[in-house]
């Protein structure tokens, strides 16, 4: 920021900033699953404003420029720890686990 206000750096001009919607859209269960629940809830809460404002629909304001992308998405194993198998050995546990940890 010193350096901003010293004049040393200038800023980068708003059109080479890129957004969520510069990336590429993956078409995965999971993304397609929040868009759809996301604008779903959009919605409902814009016809609940409706209602509660004594408006018709298209006069509420809209959420506009709203972009869901999966950044991240890797497939892990996790192994389970030898004593904790020992606990629950009658219980038929499951040595490892397949996880998927995300990021949006």
């Amino acid at each position: 920021m010193e350096e901003l206000e010293r004049g040393e750096r200038m800023p980068l001009p708003q059109s080479v900033v890129l957004g969520a919607k510069d990336l590429p859209k993956t078409e995965t269960i999971l993304n397609d699953h929040i868009e759809s629940r996301l604008f779903g809830k959009l919605k409902q809460e814009r016809l609940e404003r409706a209602r509660f404002n004594g408006k018709t629909y298209d006069k509420v304001p809209r959420a506009e420029a709203v972009v869901v992308r999966v950044v991240s998405s890797v497939d892990k194993k996790l192994e389970v720890k030898q004593r904790f198998l020992k606990i629950f050995q009658e219980e038929n546990y499951p040595m490892e686990f397949g996880i998927s940890p995300k990021i949006y």
